[in-house]
């Protein structure tokens, strides 16, 4: 059974990821993350979130496509189990971090194409650039350090 403070934040989280996602996925999702239950069948999904059979189906297919949770069944039950996988969303930030890298190199070819260098525009994206560059370098090294952390358990 989920707590009012935990109905709030799947809700709170849903919205967040809307963004990227249909609303039923995104409301699975959170509810898988904040959840103290480390999995939920479809029928347990659909009456916490209060979803239709189709919109549970095909969230929980969304999310599946984009391996953001996986299923395992039971010896003997028929049933699927979906549960949160984490380090989906450790890698997308991992996409996030190198995605940085190829906007900046697409910056740096209009920058190269402007033919007034000193125009306004052109020392903006040039800023622009400087900057992405900047925050490509920072996650990147970020991201290794952590990594050095947890293989390490220092934080």
């Amino acid at each position: 059974m989920l707590s009012d403070k935990q109905k709030e934040l799947i809700e709170k989280i849903g919205i967040y990821f809307e963004q990227v996602m249909p609303p039923a996925a995104a409301r699975i999702l959170a509810l898988l993350i904040v959840s103290d239950q480390d999995s939920f069948g479809f029928d347990e999904i659909r009456s916490n979130l209060n979803l239709s059979k189709s919109a549970t189906s095909n969230g929980l297919n969304a999310l599946l496509s984009v391996q953001k949770i996986e299923y395992y069944t039971k010896t003997g039950d028929r049933k699927r189990y979906f549960k949160w996988k984490p380090t989906s969303t450790i890698n997308h930030f991992k996409t996030e971090i190198e995605k940085i890298l190829g906007l900046n190199n697409l910056l740096e070819n209009a920058l190269q194409l402007k033919q007034d260098k000193e125009s306004y525009n052109a020392k903006m994206l040039g800023e622009l650039s400087d900057l992405m560059h900047y925050l490509y370098k920072e996650t990147s090294t970020v991201y290794e350090q952590w990594k050095e952390n947890k293989q390490q358990k220092v934080y």
